[in-house]
């Protein structure tokens, strides 16, 4: 063999394909990863108004006006409202008006699942759904809850006590 001949997968030529590679993994990861949060998280605000609990939702896709949820005659556990919550990571805390039950955010705004007084609030892109009950996004509207809408207390467990003891 001639040393003038080259070896059909030399060293530098290895190394330029790892760089291409690594340069078109990173490339693909961060358009990946920004088209995942593009759409923003969503922002929760716990408040009174008027001496009633308040939920304000702003839907960080395509709504001007926040959606209002009321809670008359129950009473916010937390005095210091109003508090804003902004989920953009997984969490698993009490917020002012119960705990998370459900949380999705591995793609933005994702899916909030909130047990507020015993009344189950999901927020995902496409609808609200309150006490069980699916809803359209309007913008600016308030939605007050009653005690009689609630559902049953056995359907409200966190979803990750489901399959304890199974």
């Amino acid at each position: 063999m001639d040393r003038n001949e080259e070896l059909p997968l030399s060293v530098k030529s290895l190394f330029w394909m790892f760089v291409a590679t690594l340069f078109l993994y990173v490339t693909v990861y961060g358009a990946c990863t920004a088209m995942k949060r593009r759409g923003g998280a969503w922002e929760i605000t716990f408040a009174v108004s008027n001496g009633t609990p308040a939920l304000v939702i702003q839907h960080p896709l395509r709504l001007p006006q926040p959606v209002t949820i009321l809670f008359p005659g129950e009473k916010p556990e937390r005095t210091d409202l109003p508090i804003t919550a902004v989920f953009n990571i997984p969490i698993t805390n009490r917020m002012a008006f119960g705990p998370v039950l459900h949380i999705d955010t591995s793609t933005l705004p994702g899916v909030v699942t909130l047990n507020c007084f015993g009344h189950p609030v999901e927020i995902f892109p496409r609808a609200l759904s309150i006490d069980l009950v699916e809803r359209p996004w309007i913008p600016g509207t308030n939605i007050t809850v009653t005690a009689e809408s609630k559902p049953p207390a056995d359907r409200l467990k966190p979803r990750d006590q489901e399959w304890k003891g199974r």
